[in-house]
């Protein structure tokens, strides 16, 4: 088998997670293979289960099988255990790929300390059958700008590139979407000049801010409600996915700031005196509860309880509520 049986990516981004799972599948030849996609934060199904112990099944149907298992960091000691007899062979027409997709503690890879124990990640580490990445950093966001640039065979102007490093967010999926941009733009032109800059507006960490800001200071904060209805009518994804995603990740700031752990956030001063301020002003108790309507949000996306533009618009409804009251 000229593929690892089993892989694990270890980073908290999602998009970057699947840039790298489509990019080995092409490259190992199984880019016609079916996939299917669990969530361990929610009950593994039975499929879950027999695809992993029928060896074989797959080739008599003709095809293989890529089996990703995304926020597979929140599996239980037990069901890291169940898998071991099952992943001890490999099996010519499936490939597992575990997504680990927990914040890094500075340097510190998201890997449960159940997981780093077992046997088959112990080999997966030793044979390289492991990516591992912080995601999206200041220092990460420039790799990945420079490595697109070279793709792309385009130069920047004096002082541009820098700039646009600072303008980009530290999200996987809207950076990707706005080089996309970016790159219908330039057209047929290979150099970003300056006045290409202002495809992208003001820093992203501040804009990212004050959206969030917005939504949970005021419901009839008439530019967060502009922000989210035009997005939507002019994208068929939306901002349901996009706001999750910042909301998880700010949250997780804000928490740490609460807390007192200054030291694990690593912002520019002014950005983390704001953010700090924040959460002091929301509490404890206001960031569980805006992480307990984001899990929800999720929930019935998932679950198809409820339609994207539904979620969204309770969400930033909810969001803007003051504690024990209702949207």
């Amino acid at each position: 088998m000229s593929r690892p049986p089993f892989f694990f990516c270890v980073c908290p981004d999602p998009w970057m997670i699947q840039r790298e799972i489509h990019a080995r599948v092409q490259a190992a030849g199984c880019g016609e293979w079916s996939r299917t996609t669990h969530w361990a934060d929610e009950p593994l199904e039975s499929g879950f289960w027999t695809t992993l112990s029928m060896p074989g099944l797959l080739s008599l149907l003709g095809q293989g099988r890529v089996l990703v298992l995304r926020r597979a960091n929140v599996l239980t000691v037990k069901v890291w255990s169940d898998l071991e007899p099952l992943l001890r062979k490999g099996k010519p027409d499936l490939w597992v790929f575990f997504c680990l997709e927990g914040e890094w503690k500075g340097r510190e890879s998201a890997v449960p300390a159940v997981l780093a124990k077992q046997p088959y990640f112990k080999a997966a580490r030793k044979r390289q059958w492991v990516w591992e990445s912080p995601g999206m950093t200041p220092q990460t966001l420039r790799n990945e700008l420079k490595a697109w640039a070279k793709r792309r065979g385009v130069g920047f102007a004096p002082s541009v590139e820098e700039t646009l490093a600072g303008l980009l967010p530290l999200d996987g999926a809207r950076f990707g979407n706005e080089l996309q941009k970016l790159e219908l733009a330039l057209g047929e032109r290979r150099r970003v000049e300056a006045s290409d800059l202002g495809l992208f507006g003001e820093p992203t960490s501040l804009d990212n801010f004050a959206f969030l800001r917005g939504m949970l200071q005021s419901s009839a904060n008439l530019d967060v409600w502009q922000t989210v209805l035009l997005d939507r009518e002019i994208s068929n994804s939306g901002m349901l996915m996009p706001v999750l995603g910042l909301l998880q990740r700010e949250m997780r700031i804000l928490w740490l700031l609460n807390a007192g752990e200054d030291s694990a956030v690593n912002l520019p001063p002014y950005i983390k005196g704001e953010k700090k301020r924040l959460a002091a002003q929301l509490g404890e108790q206001g960031i569980a509860r805006v992480i307990d309507l984001v899990f929800q949000a999720e929930s019935d996306l998932k679950s198809g309880r409820k339609q994207a533009d539904q979620i969204l618009e309770y969400l930033v409804s909810s969001l803007s509520q003051r504690p024990g009251s209702h949207p």
